[in-house]
C-alpha cells in the first residue's frame, strides 16, 4: 500500500516539475492534464476503498469476548444438574443450566455468562 502512494507521489512530483521547467507545448500540457487526471483517479480509488473497509469494520459483528458467546449454539458433554458441561464453538465451558436439567447429547443455546460459567437453556436447534 505503502509503495503505491510513493509511486504517485514521484510522479507528482514529475508532473509538478516539468510544469515548472517551462513546458509550454500544447501537446506537453495535455500529457501533464492526463497524468494528474490518472494521479487523482487512483488517489479517489484508494481512499475509496479505505473508507469501504472502515466502514466495513465498524458494522461488523462482535466475534470474541461475551457478546460473540451468547446467542451461540452448543452440545451438552455432561449432564446439567444444573452445573455441567458444554462444547460451544469447538470450546469446552462450564454452564449452568437456567431451566431445567439437560441430559448429555442435547443442544442448548447460551443466553448470558454468570462469572466463568455460561448460563445455557435447552435448544431445539442442531449444533
Amino acid at each position: 500500500m505503502h509503495s503505491w502512494i510513493a509511486f504517485i507521489a514521484v510522479i507528482g512530483i514529475l508532473v509538478i516539475a516539468a510544469t515548472i521547467s517551462g513546458a509550454t507545448s500544447a501537446q506537453t500540457r495535455s500529457e501533464i492534464a492526463i497524468a494528474l487526471i490518472v494521479i487523482i483517479a487512483v488517489i479517489i480509488t484508494i481512499s475509496g476503498w479505505l473508507v469501504y473497509a472502515a466502514a466495513k469494520a465498524q458494522l461488523s459483528k462482535v466475534k470474541t469476548g461475551k457478546e460473540a458467546l451468547i446467542g451461540s449454539i452448543g452440545v451438552a458433554v455432561t449432564d446439567l444438574k444444573p452445573k455441567g458441561e458444554v462444547r460451544v464453538n469447538g470450546e469446552f465451558w462450564e454452564a449452568l443450566s437456567k431451566e431445567s436439567s439437560i441430559t448429555v447429547g442435547h443442544t442448548v443455546e447460551v443466553v448470558g455468562m454468570q462469572g466463568m460459567f455460561l448460563v445455557v437453556k435447552p435448544s431445539e436447534e442442531k449444533a
